[in-house]
This record gives C-alpha cells, structure tokens and sequence, in this order.
C-alpha cells in the first residue's frame, strides 16, 4: 500500500490533475479502514490524484467538475452536486445520506481504501462533506473544522457550511 497518493504515475496527457490533502489515515480513528482526503479538480493543493490507487477508492464529487478520466478508473463514482453559496444546501438531506453510507463502508473490511472528496477547489463544498463524515467518524465539530483547516489552509471560507460543522445538521 502507498504512503501518499504521488507514489503513483499520473493521469494521461491532457487531463486535468486533481489534487487532495489527506485528512484521517486508516486507522487513525478507531474502526477506520480508509483514509479520507479532501480537495479540488482544479486544485494547486495538496497531492496529485492519480490512477493507481483509484481502482479500491470512493470519489464523491461536490461539483460535478471531475474530468471523466478519473470517473472510468474509480472503484466507485458519488455524485453529490450543491452549490457553494452562503446558505444552507437545499439538498442536504442528500448530502447526509452520502455521508452515513460512506461512514459505514469505511468501517468495513471489504470497503474502499481511499475516499477522495472533491469539489472544483477543495475548499467549501468538499469541506463541508468531509467535515460531515469526520462527524459521523465521531470528531466534535470544533475538531473536524480545526483539522481541515490545519489541512487545506482557506478551506470552509463559506460560514454557513462551517456554522453547520460546528452546531450539527
């Protein structure tokens, strides 16, 4: 198993080079079998998402923006598209869905080895999911917005979806 997601070879030629910063290792947290990365399909932070480890990994996307590539080499594809604005995602009864279905499958033996959670920069929309999932993996809010900070510096600008992370859904 790598250490980093650099250890691989890169995407073809021609195709955007998404980047992601890690956020919990597997193991980290009790029961965890994954590690969980957040970032951007445009993103200049973090580090490239390549294919190797891609075939035993989660992609969920926030934007909707992910180049088509990544989507064929994925274990699994999410799509959970909202709008990085400042007010509470309209669908974020969906959005708490995806998040207790991936909770449960990084918990399991035959689950993913990664889960990459993408949005076009890596800062609001793949904040505020992976903030989600760090709760359900049992961070307070206080924690799970420290640590993505701490992570991808400027990440849950957008106050509303940080106000979630701290006060719960």
């Amino acid at each position: 198993m790598a250490s980093s997601l650099e250890d691989f070879p890169t995407p073809p030629a021609g195709t955007e080079h998404a980047r992601a910063s890690q956020l919990v290792a597997a193991g980290e947290v009790k029961g965890l079998r994954a590690n969980i990365w957040m970032g951007g399909s445009h993103s200049h932070v973090g580090e490239l998402v390549s294919d190797a480890p891609l075939e035993n990994s989660w992609i969920i996307d926030c934007a909707g923006v992910m180049p088509i590539w990544y989507r064929e080499q994925v274990g699994r594809w999410v799509a959970c598209v909202f709008e990085d604005v400042e007010s509470r995602p309209s669908r974020l009864w969906h959005i708490e869905e995806v998040v207790k279905a991936t909770a449960e499958a990084v918990s399991i033996e035959a689950g993913p080895s990664d889960v990459i959670i993408v949005c076009q920069h890596g800062m609001n929309r793949s904040g505020l999911m992976s903030g989600l999932l760090l709760r359900a993996l049992g961070f307070e809010g206080e924690a799970a917005v420290s640590r993505i900070k701490e992570r991808r510096p400027g990440a849950l600008s957008n106050l509303t979806f940080r106000g979630i992370l701290l006060r719960g859904v």
